[in-house]
């Protein structure tokens, strides 16, 4: 580029989308950058849904984000005429007695719950027998319990960046595909990023590379980010009609013991006809360029009988399609947002830890706000860095 810019935005996944889409907004002059072509599967921001819930059982800090961000996504939606929140409701199931670790909680239901009602949100909470009876397909057992949201929904995360950057385009940002950032540098003055095409000038930088961001992490912070690798799975089921987002909530269920995980995601409009399915798995890591990409057919088998047969009627053993997915996770399963600690001038951010997306166009506003200096609508305390008075790379006790 001929002249600096105000603000580089490196990534444009879920978070630097909304991010060049915000900036964009303000009239900044604005670059972004990205290796691939966004929306695209290599990273964490695709599977064509993405669970959003108010309350938040990973932690309180959370929930005034989403709620942030259901606005915004609505918004959105009216600024780009494309339906991109649905409405589905959604059920979180678990042990009456307590259950694992989820995402940093024990009790994932009775934490869930007791936040709705601190934030006064909708919800109602289900014995086995309820559920069975309103979700016949849903083999729930009755030592276990349901928390409802009806306000819960699923995110098309593919038209949702594909919103974002043709509406940051619209108002001026320029956007790079297919270039790979080597090496970011800053100054008192300013950043400079150079890719393999080129090297760019201008006043900040926000990063946001998704599973790429452990290259880009201050020594204080080396290690911190660490990339799991998780696959998604759509299988056939018997009558489509029945798994139907207008019909079929949302489940995230909650086993037994850690990793006994099931995410249940119903058929959107135009989506692949099957019901989306998905566990988590924490116990190898990974890198953004040396993950093996393969679902196996052994992986496929393993997970229709571990985790789908036993737990969902109307369902087929046959994979219609399958995806990996990359968790970035910092070690309490929070997010990261905070700028460098040795310049205030590079705003880095891993909102991420597998739970990110339903609050991306919130981090999208906040990193806005934050990179230019405005007064901020949201609090970011919790999730910077120790040495910035945030609490960002503790460990879990």
């Amino acid at each position: 580029m001929s002249r600096s810019v105000e603000v580089i935005v490196v990534g444009l996944g879920a978070m630097g989308s909304a991010a060049v889409y915000q900036l964009a907004g303000r009239g900044v002059t604005v670059l972004g950058i990205d290796q691939f072509h966004p929306p695209h599967a290599l990273g964490s921001s695709h599977g064509e849904s993405r669970m959003i819930r108010q309350a938040v059982g990973e932690g309180a800090a959370y929930v005034p984000l989403v709620r942030r961000a259901y606005d915004l996504w609505r918004a959105l939606e009216v600024e780009s005429g494309r339906p991109l929140l649905h409405l589905t409701g959604g059920y979180i199931i678990g042990s009456r007695e307590g259950g694992p670790h989820f995402h940093g909680r024990s009790d994932f239901v009775g934490h869930t719950a007791a936040l709705a009602e601190q934030f006064a949100i909708d919800h109602r909470l289900c014995s086995a027998a309820e559920v069975r009876r309103q979700m016949p397909l849903v083999r729930i057992g009755d030592h276990e319990t349901a928390y409802f949201e009806p306000t819960n929904g699923l995110l098309r995360p593919e038209p949702i960046i594909q919103a974002q950057l043709d509406l940051a385009a619209q108002r001026g940002a320029v956007l790079h595909f297919g270039e790979r950032v080597g090496e970011t540098r800053f100054d008192r003055d300013g950043v400079t990023v150079v890719t393999d095409r080129g090297s760019y000038r201008g006043e900040r930088l926000i990063l946001a590379a998704g599973p790429w961001m452990p290259a880009f992490m201050p020594r204080s912070a080396a290690g911190q980010l660490k990339v799991y690798r998780q696959l998604l799975y759509w299988f056939e089921v018997e009558d489509p009609a029945l798994f139907a987002a207008d019909r079929f909530p949302w489940l995230i269920w909650i086993g037994e013991r850690s990793g006994d995980l099931l995410g249940v995601f119903p058929i959107l409009p135009g989506g692949t006809p099957g019901v989306k399915v998905l566990t988590e798995q924490y116990d190898r890591t990974t890198g953004a360029d040396t993950v093996d990409r393969q679902v196996r057919p052994a992986e496929i088998q393993a997970m229709f009988e571990r985790f789908v047969a036993p737990r969902l009627d109307g369902v087929t053993d046959r994979c219609l399609k399958a995806e990996a997915c990359l968790y970035t996770v910092t070690p309490d399963e929070h997010f990261l947002v905070d700028f460098h600690p040795d310049s205030d001038r590079v705003l880095l951010a891993s909102p991420c830890s597998g739970h990110g997306f339903k609050h991306a166009a919130a981090i999208g506003e906040g990193l806005a706000q934050m990179v230019l200096g405005e007064p901020l609508t949201l609090d970011w305390r919790p999730f910077r860095f120790p040495e910035n008075g945030g609490e960002a790379g503790r460990k879990n006790p």
